[in-house]
């Protein structure tokens, strides 16, 4: 039997060192969030973004993107897949998190309550037409609506986000799209 890996070693200067060579891009990236209602976030995510968490997540497991090997970072970028903005027939696919997180005495009637949100929650485009999304939860937690979820948007040639807008009951609201959206790919 082989032994485990080591754990990796906390080190606060290299922790300094990677959150400073991130800090770029971690204020782009901040800079797309809607904050919709407490507990409720809209995370635009970008190619930058997702290649930032495919290096995180190996990182948290003490690899780089060089040393893990094709078989792991392969199994790593697909888990991460659904938030990577592509091509499609007649446009471009952008993709967002919605985040939800509320205290434990409430989180159980919230997530109830917002069954149907995240398909709600609709791009309005800069023709006026409006574009709805593909809701990925991913493996979730059966009936219950999952903490994290996967928003995949197709907006056709030319046209951009102006506005987010949900008309479900226990959450609506229209935000506009912040400038940072224009590089939302």
């Amino acid at each position: 039997m082989g032994s485990a890996p080591a754990a990796p070693v906390f080190d606060l200067q290299e922790e300094s060192r990677r959150f400073t060579e991130r800090s770029l891009l971690l204020q782009r990236h901040w800079a797309m969030r809607l904050d919709l209602a407490p507990g409720i976030a809209f995370q635009p995510e970008t190619s930058e973004s997702v290649e930032d968490q495919v290096r995180e997540t190996l990182w948290a497991e003490g690899l780089t993107l060089e040393g893990a090997g094709p078989e792991l970072e392969a199994e790593v970028r697909g888990s991460f897949a659904v938030l990577t903005p592509r091509r499609e027939p007649g446009g471009r696919s952008v993709a967002a998190t919605l985040l939800l997180g509320f205290p434990d005495p409430e989180r159980e009637a919230r997530f109830a309550a917002l069954a149907a949100f995240p398909e709600s929650l609709h791009l309005r485009l800069s023709d006026g037409s409006v574009a709805e999304p593909a809701v990925d939860g991913g493996a979730g937690l059966g009936e219950r609506l999952p903490a994290v979820l996967a928003l995949r948007y197709v907006l056709p040639g030319g046209l951009e986000p102006v506005a987010l807008v949900s008309g479900h009951p226990a959450a609506p609201g229209s935000w506009p799209a912040p400038d940072s959206w224009k590089g939302w790919n």
